[in-house]
């Protein structure tokens, strides 16, 4: 199964790659909502890992856009831990889980593993 993630951060997003091809599992990192849609498309079912933090595309669009998908993937949302406002906002759009970014990091290999 294939993993996307939304996310604009360079240095977190080589992180979730290396770990991704270190596992053997395809990942694709995309930027903007056409682009995610195309390969949610491409690619359905899968993963979908989103930096909820990202200001270049409105998150919460992006995963409720993504669960009206014929195949929605499962859909894990990482964030800064103070911010629990955007974390229940993030589940009621359809984020399956929805994880501190430290607790994201600590996990990551199950997460793009499982």
């Amino acid at each position: 199964m294939a993993i996307t993630v939304l996310i604009t951060d360079l240095i977190f997003s080589t992180k979730i790659t290396s770990t991704a091809q270190a596992l053997q599992k395809p990942c694709v990192v995309v930027r903007a909502l056409p682009q995610l849609l195309a390969q949610l498309s491409a690619a359905p079912g899968g993963t979908l890992l989103v930096d909820l933090n990202i200001t270049a595309v409105d998150p919460l669009a992006a995963i409720a856009a993504a669960k009206k998908l014929p195949e929605p993937p499962r859909i894990i949302g990482f964030l800064s831990h103070v911010q629990t406002d955007l974390a229940a906002a993030a589940r009621a759009a359809g984020a399956d889980e929805v994880l501190p970014r430290s607790a994201f990091s600590a996990r990551l290999p199950e997460i793009l593993g499982g």
